[in-house]
């Protein structure tokens, strides 16, 4: 018996990259047998590159702007976070490199409760996280994935 895989952004952003079901597919059950990978692979690569400057282009321009505060790539737990937020003082701010791994057991039951077969996710690698802070000191945050793509930028 097989261990399914994970989905994580990346794979969804390849998945609408080639819109190919079968690409989805084989990232969360494997493939049935031997997968072409010259020309794809090259194509994700320079997808990848792009990818990559445009964000290397955004966070300078952000960090420029006193927007930006990077944490280390490690995995923070929900406290580790809450405390980096609340220790700045700023109203509106962006947060990079932050990682975590998904709430399982809390998705578990929520996927269940709701008849359905649970999905196994991957560790979450959010590109920016907005956080607006309030006059009430109230905080809402947005996930934020920069894209490069015109294709599948959403305003």
């Amino acid at each position: 018996m097989s261990r399914k895989g994970t989905l994580s952004a990346t794979n969804l952003a390849i998945y609408h990259h080639l819109s190919c079901d079968l690409y989805l597919h084989n990232v969360y059950h494997g493939p049935a047998g031997p997968v072409p990978t010259s020309t794809s692979s090259e194509i994700l690569k320079a997808q990848f590159e792009r990818g990559t400057d445009w964000e290397s282009l955004l966070f300078s321009w952000l960090d420029k702007g006193c927007l930006l505060l990077t944490v280390p790539s490690i995995p923070l737990q929900a406290n580790q976070l809450r405390e980096n937020i609340q220790a700045d003082d700023r109203a509106h701010f962006f947060i990079a490199g932050l990682t975590f791994w998904p709430p399982k057991e809390a998705l578990k039951a929520h996927f269940l409760a709701n008849g359905t077969e649970c999905v196994n996710f991957g560790l979450a690698k959010l590109d920016l996280l907005e956080i607006i802070r309030g006059d009430d000191g109230c905080i809402t945050w947005k996930v934020i994935d920069a894209k490069a793509s015109n294709v599948v930028k959403v305003c």
